[in-house]
C-alpha cells in the first residue's frame, strides 16, 4: 500500500520534443553528477484493463480497478492495482493504491487486502482499456525524487476511443512542495494542468458522456481549493466544447474572487490579469506558460496551510 500524489498535465504535440530533450538533459546532469548505476530514463508499452460491475459499484464508492501489463524489449509483467478516489486539487491527485504481481493478466482479488475492496461487491467484467507508450524519466530535484511520465496513446470502450498525450509528475520520494516547483519549471513547455484521470475519461468514453460546467457555490469563495476545482473543471468543459464567452466570464469570475483574497504571489498574478483581456484563443490561453504557472502558485499556497 502506498500514497500516491502526482500532478496530471496535457501537453501539445509540438511540445513534446522540446520537453523529452529538456528532460534528458537533466538526467544527463544527475547522471555525471552523482555517477549513478540507476536507470534513470525507461521505455514502456502499457495495456490497462478496467473492471467494475454492471452498475459501475466500484466507482460509486470511490475505487477504480485495473490489469496492467508492461512490456519492455526484455520481459513482459502483470500488475493489479487498487485505487481510493482520494483528494483532487486541479491536477493535483493524491490517493491510496495497492499494487500487487500477478502471474498473467487474469482478474485474481484474492492477492488483494480483503478489506481494501467495499462490501457488497458483486461480479466483475472489463468495461474498458487503455493502451499507451510511456517514457519515464527520475529526477532528482532539491530533496526529492520525481518520476516525470510521457504517455502517448488511446482509452477504448463500446468501439469508440479518444487520445492519451499527457505528462505526469510523481514524487517517488520526498515532498509536494518540490513537485510543485519541478512542475513550475516544466511550464515553460505550455503543459496544462488536468484533473481527469485515465479512468474517469474511460467511464465518461463508457456511458457516452460529455463534460458538463461545475456550478458556482458561494462557499468555493473563501476555499481557495475549492475555487480551484471550480476553475480547472470549467476549464476543461471550456475547452472540450470551444466556448470562448464560457471561457472568458470564467475567468473574469475567477479574477473577481482572487482579488479579494489578499494573495502574495506577484508578479506572476498581474501578469494573469493582463493577458486576461486579449485571450482570443482557449487552447492557447489554457497551456501558456502564464496561465498554469500561476494555478501551481496557488496550489503552493494551499500546500503551506
Amino acid at each position: 500500500m502506498s500514497n500516491e500524489i502526482e500532478l496530471k498535465f496535457q501537453i501539445n504535440q509540438s511540445d513534446i520534443e522540446q520537453l523529452q530533450n529538456y528532460l534528458n538533459q537533466w538526467v544527463c546532469c544527475d547522471e555525471a553528477e552523482f555517477s549513478s548505476q540507476q536507470h534513470l530514463v525507461s521505455q514502456l508499452n502499457l495495456t490497462n484493463t478496467y473492471y467494475d460491475t454492471e452498475d459501475h459499484f466500484l466507482r460509486l464508492n470511490g475505487c477504480g480497478l485495473r490489469i496492467r501489463t508492461t512490456e519492455t524489449e526484455q520481459s513482459k509483467c502483470f500488475e493489479i492495482t487498487l485505487k481510493s478516489k482520494g483528494n483532487s486539487v486541479g491536477g493535483l491527485h493524491e490517493r491510496i493504491e495497492i499494487n500487487q504481481p500477478l502471474p498473467n493478466d487474469k482478474l485474481d482479488l484474492s492477492v488483494l487486502p480483503k478489506e481494501a475492496l467495499p462490501n457488497g461487491l458483486t461480479q466483475l467484467r472489463p468495461l474498458f482499456t487503455t493502451n499507451f507508450k510511456r517514457q519515464t524519466w527520475l529526477i532528482s530535484f532539491a530533496n526529492s525524487e520525481i518520476e516525470v511520465a510521457l504517455d502517448l496513446g488511446q482509452i477504448t470502450s463500446n468501439g469508440q476511443s479518444m487520445p492519451i498525450q499527457e505528462v505526469e509528475l510523481e514524487i517517488k520520494q520526498g515532498n509536494k512542495q518540490d513537485l510543485l516547483n519541478f512542475a513550475i519549471e516544466l511550464s515553460r513547455f505550455n503543459l496544462h494542468l488536468f484533473s481527469q484521470s485515465k479512468a474517469s475519461r474511460g467511464y465518461r468514453l463508457l456511458d457516452n458522456l460529455t463534460l458538463t460546467p461545475t456550478i458556482f457555490s458561494s462557499q468555493i469563495e473563501q476555499d481557495l481549493a475549492g475555487l480551484l476545482n471550480f476553475w480547472q473543471q470549467n476549464e476543461e468543459y471550456a475547452l472540450a466544447n470551444n466556448d470562448l464567452i464560457f471561457y472568458k466570464q470564467l475567468l473574469i469570475q475567477i479574477n473577481e474572487i482572487l482579488i479579494n483574497q489578499n494573495l502574495q504571489i506577484e508578479p506572476e498574478f498581474k501578469q494573469w490579469q493582463m493577458a486576461i483581456p486579449f485571450i482570443d484563443s482557449i487552447k492557447q490561453f489554457a497551456y501558456c506558460e502564464v496561465n498554469n504557472k500561476f494555478k501551481l502558485l496557488l496550489m503552493a499556497e494551499i500546500n503551506k496551510k
